[in-house]
């Protein structure tokens, strides 16, 4: 049986609270079939939940950090995400282009710090 450390734990605990997060809209819109409602996907929930995405990404740092495992997904997509987000907040009325492209980037990023979680939890 392999030996659960905290930096084990905390590195689940991240990709799991990414992988929810990434999964939240698709789930929602399943819920929107089921009723007698129309069909409604809101592809703007990873980003309005921007600081539950940090907190995962957080624990995912700690738990890769103390590991001392290989990080260059993480250094990637990290200041990736962050810089998205923080752009996407800030933005007073971007075009719709840029919006878009910049949603696009940061739900990339979303998916490539969970490929390294799960990368990284089973080495």
């Amino acid at each position: 049986m392999r030996e659960r450390s905290p930096s084990a734990i905390l590195m689940v605990v991240g990709t799991a609270v990414l992988l929810v997060l990434l999964l939240t809209p698709v789930l929602l819109a399943l819920f929107t079939l089921i009723g007698p409602r129309e069909f409604f996907f809101n592809y703007l929930l990873t980003a309005e939940l921007g600081l539950v995405a940090c907190i995962g990404a957080l624990f995912l740092t700690i738990g890769t950090m103390t590991r001392r495992m290989d990080a260059t997904l993480l250094f990637i997509f990290l200041p990736l995400m962050l810089c998205t987000l923080f752009a996407l907040m800030v933005l007073r009325d971007p075009s719709p282009v840029l919006s878009g492209f910049m949603l696009v980037l940061y739900n990339l990023s979303l998916v490539g710090l969970t490929f390294h979680g799960i990368k990284s939890l089973r080495d």
